[in-house]
């Protein structure tokens, strides 16, 4: 008796139209988590720099520190090494040398740009542009 009350209730409810059924729809997928933009990282630290001059490439090294936008840091070269005071804001990097030479003193603007860890920018010393590129130094 049941057996057969249960096939009963089983062939009811197969025969109700849908609406009469409880729903059971599924509910909204939860709504998935944004990756997590990575911040920049920082550019503080030593980067290998290659300026492309008349006479070739020149190698030099790159210190910086960042404090806000605040750039501080040292270029070494070939002929010494100089201080750099810039600024670095939107993936963009602006920063200025300035040193005494022989025909007084002199002021070299950097410009760049940092995409994908490396920059790409010119330098300009009052007579043209020359490019430079910089990857961050593994030593």
């Amino acid at each position: 008796m049941r057996k057969a009350l249960l096939v009963t209730i089983g062939l009811a409810l197969a025969t109700l139209p849908a609406r009469a059924l409880p729903s059971q729809q599924t509910p909204p997928p939860a709504e998935q988590p944004k990756p997590e933009q990575k911040a920049p990282a920082s550019i503080a630290g030593k980067w290998d720099m290659t300026v492309e001059s008349d006479q070739g490439q020149m190698q030099t090294l790159l210190e910086m520190k960042l404090d806000g936008k605040k750039v501080t840091g040292t270029i070494t070269g070939p002929q010494g090494a100089g201080p750099i005071e810039g600024e670095f804001a939107d993936n963009k990097l602006t920063f200025t040398m300035a040193f005494d030479s022989p025909n007084g003193s002199m002021s070299i603007a950097f410009s760049g740009t940092l995409k994908d860890d490396a920059f790409t920018g010119v330098l300009d010393f009052g007579q043209g542009q020359i490019p430079w590129h910089a990857t961050r130094s593994k030593s």
